[in-house]
């Protein structure tokens, strides 16, 4: 039982991570600055958010453990895109100035 309530927790808590990332891209001061280090991580934390709602999804409905991990296996290929991005955008600034 003690499995289930964390699990679940940690399904509200994923679902509330996309929200607030969808709420940041769809925000008119975000949506301007298009591009920038702020739409990226508002893009990657709306997309880690769905992954791992899905992840806590499957484990909440009794899946195949192979369902969540490929889950959190696509949250972690998206968190390494999103660093690698805001890093080579970070040092494309610094070789402008």
């Amino acid at each position: 039982m003690i499995a289930l309530d964390e699990s679940f927790v940690v399904f509200i808590l994923s679902i509330l991570c996309g929200v607030l990332g969808a709420f940041l891209v769809a925000h008119k001061g975000v949506r301007m600055m298009h591009g920038g280090l702020l739409y990226r991580l508002s893009i990657g934390l709306a997309a880690v958010g769905i992954a791992l709602g899905l992840s806590a999804a499957s484990r909440v409905l009794g899946l195949d453990p192979m369902v969540s991990d490929t889950f959190q296996l696509v949250a972690l290929v998206v968190l390494f895109f999103i660093g690698y991005s805001a890093w080579l955008s970070a040092h494309a600034m610094q070789t402008e100035v």
